[in-house]
């Protein structure tokens, strides 16, 4: 089971969300954040801006810390944020969320889409002002 929740979010999202409710969902083991451990831990970087293309780095820095520290690759999951995976009322759905999953995965590690599920945008999705979630 995974030990550590690594949480990627928009760098343009960031300018102007703290990622509090990402955190929370996380906390209060909620929304795509359900089933974790109670020992789990939790951290959370930007994707690196538009075009996704500096998530490579991060990721490559998250795996050498990891064994640094020895820890195994198999304990960390990724999640992209719901601000990357779909429409709500920072921004569309990134347009390079295949590429951010893309360059994540062929690290070896899992990737999740989404973090939290607010429930205006839910509730807008139904209604048919924001496209589904994906």
């Amino acid at each position: 089971m995974s030990k550590l929740v690594v949480i990627v979010q928009c760098e343009l999202v960031t300018r102007r969300c703290s990622g509090y409710n990402c955190m929370k969902a996380f906390t209060r083991r909620s929304g795509k954040m359900k089933g974790y451990p109670e020992d789990t831990r939790y951290m959370a970087v930007n994707c690196g801006g538009c075009c996704g293309a500096g998530i490579d780095v991060k990721i490559e820095n998250l795996e050498k810390r990891l064994l640094a520290n020895e820890e195994k690759k198999e304990d960390v999951v990724i999640h992209l944020s719901t601000c990357i995976c779909s429409e709500n009322h920072h921004r569309l759905p990134c347009p390079f969320k295949n590429y951010l999953k893309k360059t994540i995965a062929r690290r070896g590690f899992p990737v999740i889409e989404g973090t939290y599920l607010s429930k205006t945008a839910s509730r807008k999705r139904a209604e048919g002002i924001y496209q589904p979630f994906e």
